[in-house]
């Protein structure tokens, strides 16, 4: 058995998929598969993934499902030690691998993530984003500000078969906040602040077209997270609180994404007093050009710098 399972949910990827895989062969470590799990593709992803050798393991799925459940069709397949996951516009570093795995090689860590560099659709960097948080127990930190990409995380696939966790197939826009909040419950996480991934943003990508389903998700995880792990309601009561309180302030923006502002203005007046940052955003709220303004790509990457590190800003 490979020491790690890379998976590869792929649905009509073939514009950056030879980029993607060949970041992977190009890996300082070695031990390694690929699991490709073409979601019903139309394109030719699946003769470009066939074009290399027997490390690909391609498995076709004759129906497109959900991402959520994609992921946990592909995971099942997975054999390694160690589960990593790379998106098919998305590029490893080379030694994105080597470094993880020299960190959590014998320790008990659940799961080890890196920093990031947002990519434009030419591969020029936007940003690079370092892990806010230190190794060790944090599911507190990430109820609070959730910050692990789905570009560099290594999952320690002993928990999940321990815990039986796996990605929710209900989930249609969040399933990696859904799994690293359930991982995060489990154990320490390990951090390394070095860049191991670039991800691409293609034009447009930071609105808010799963914005609909933020909501949905984030409540199903938060129950599930509870109902999983009991003892969380009373030991981070507060930030709980605060990431059942987020729900509904994503709820008021895909009303606001619908041109339904009075519907936004009720969620966020059931918020407001909870926070100085929502009655701000209540307020705000009366706005709409203010709103969207506040909510634009550019605005947003600027205002994130009060909670992620940077090494680099355009």
């Amino acid at each position: 058995m490979p020491k790690v399972s890379v998976i590869m949910n792929c649905y009509n990827g073939e514009k950056y998929l030879k980029e993607a895989i060949d970041s992977i062969y190009r890996q300082t470590f070695t031990d390694w598969e690929i699991i490709f799990f073409d979601n019903a593709s139309t394109d030719s992803s699946a003769s470009i993934a066939k074009s290399y050798d027997s490390k690909i393991k391609y498995f076709y799925n004759k129906v497109n499902v959900k991402l959520g459940e994609a992921r946990k069709l592909a995971l099942e397949k997975a054999t390694g030690k160690w589960i990593a996951f790379l998106d098919t516009d998305d590029i490893w570093l080379e030694n994105k691998l080597e470094d993880q795995l020299r960190m959590v090689d014998g320790s008990d860590y659940v799961m080890c993530y890196s920093g990031i560099s947002d990519i434009d659709e030419n591969g020029s960097v936007i940003r690079s984003i370092i892990p806010k948080y230190e190794s060790g127990n944090m599911l507190s930190q990430q109820l609070i500000q959730f910050d692990i990409n789905m570009v560099t995380p290594l999952i320690n696939s002993d928990i999940l078969k321990k815990y039986q966790i796996s990605f929710n197939d209900n989930i249609i826009a969040s399933e990696e906040y859904n799994l690293f909040v359930r991982l995060a419950a489990k154990g320490k996480i390990c951090t390394i602040p070095s860049i191991h991934g670039l991800w691409r943003i293609s034009q447009n990508s930071l609105t808010y077209k799963s914005a609909k389903y933020w909501y949905y998700d984030r409540i199903m995880t938060l129950d599930q997270l509870v109902q999983e792990s009991p003892w969380v309601p009373e030991k981070f009561s507060k930030e709980l609180k605060q990431a059942y309180i987020r729900a509904y302030y994503y709820k008021a923006r895909w009303y606001m994404i619908e041109g339904k502002r009075n519907l936004a203005r009720k969620e966020m007046i059931k918020i407001s007093l909870t926070s100085p940052v929502y009655f701000i955003l209540t307020i705000i709220s009366f706005c709409a050009s203010c709103w969207n303004f506040l909510h634009s790509d550019e605005i947003k990457r600027v205002l994130s710098s009060r909670f992620f590190n940077f090494s680099k800003s355009a």
